[in-house]
């Protein structure tokens, strides 16, 4: 599979992180779920979700817009939302961006959407990877999903999901980085 622009966009930033991968072509090919991984810390969790960054990170990218939304919702609030497809070396993902505002203050949500081999085998190696405490029970959805929750990871009003449809046998996984900030006073 030929290089993509995102995969390239990866590697310059992950060589600005950190300098020491910089040039070291004799790294270890990432594994599926390292780069569905990758992927999240890269676009997710090096500053907190902003919509607007996110978008035009994407956009930057060359990533594909697959759907927007925008307009008012429930409780006097406007909501906003693209979803982007990109490519990694291993298959393709999708980059969720999510954004509430109202009264309340501000909700931003940043999700990286990927299939990998073993649902249960991702998630251990994220909550190594990203450092999460733990691995809490799961919240059971109606629809067939389990969601795993860490509260905080990323300072005050952050919060770290991982969906997954392991119970109905699907390899689709989704790693989510929320943010809430509070109205000004």
């Amino acid at each position: 599979m030929r290089p993509t622009l995102f995969g390239f966009a990866l590697s310059i930033s992950a060589s600005a992180a950190f300098p020491s991968l910089a040039g070291a072509d004799n790294q270890p090919q990432m594994t599926r779920a390292q780069s569905v991984i990758n992927a999240f810390q890269v676009m997710c969790t090096l500053e907190l979700p902003n919509f607007d960054h996110l978008d035009a990170k994407a956009a930057a990218m060359k990533m594909m817009l697959q759907a927007k939304k925008l307009g008012p919702s429930a409780d006097d609030t406007i909501t906003r939302s693209k979803i982007w497809a990109g490519g990694l070396k291993d298959g393709p993902f999708l980059l969720f961006i999510d954004e509430m505002t109202g009264a309340k203050g501000r909700s931003t949500a940043c999700a990286v959407v990927g299939d990998v081999p073993d649902v249960d085998a991702f998630r251990s190696e994220a909550i190594d990877t990203i450092k999460l405490q733990g691995d809490p029970v799961p919240e059971m959805g109606n629809d067939g999903s389990r969601s795993f929750v860490w509260n905080g990871k990323f300072g005050p009003g952050t919060v770290v999901i991982m969906r997954d449809f392991a119970p109905a046998g699907k390899r689709g996984v989704m790693v989510k980085l929320l943010s809430k900030v509070d109205p000004p006073k």
